[in-house]
């Protein structure tokens, strides 16, 4: 007994610490689109972003994924179907727990000219159908 008393041991070895999680703002870690209130952030297994976001009315959420392009804006299965918060949490909770989409870096969004000129084909392609197209073009601008 008296031996282990006096028996050499190595120093403990230092702990390794985690390595620091990087922020990757390009993925929509700390990213917001222009004129959309994120409610939540979900991140999948390979840490793309999922959100759960409100444009317009805070009463009604969309969710997002940036990773595989996964959105949900309704659920038809209950008598109000625009999603709540605690909806569309349980939608953004179970599209991160099946995808392993990897994060994408973030695309720029069109210039003026660019939507002008895309939504001016667009109408044209539709004048020249057969059936009648309604087309309604929404805005918002904040100043």
């Amino acid at each position: 007994m008296a031996f282990s008393l006096f028996t050499r041991r190595p120093a403990p070895a230092t702990p390794v610490d985690d390595p620091v999680h990087m922020r990757w703002p390009e993925c929509g870690e700390t990213w917001s689109p222009a004129g959309v209130s994120v409610a939540q952030r979900y991140y999948n297994q390979a840490h793309a972003v999922v959100f759960v976001y409100t444009p317009d009315s805070p009463d009604r959420h969309y969710v997002a994924c940036l990773g595989c392009q996964f959105t949900k804006v309704r659920d038809l299965s209950k008598s109000v179907i625009w999603l709540g918060l605690n909806d569309g949490a349980e939608i953004a909770n179970a599209h991160t727990t099946r995808c392993g989409a990897l994060p994408r870096d973030l695309s720029g969004g069109p210039d003026d000219d660019a939507v002008c000129d895309h939504l001016g084909q667009w109408v044209e392609v539709a004048r020249k159908q057969v059936e009648d197209v309604e087309v309604w073009v929404e805005a918002s601008w904040s100043s």
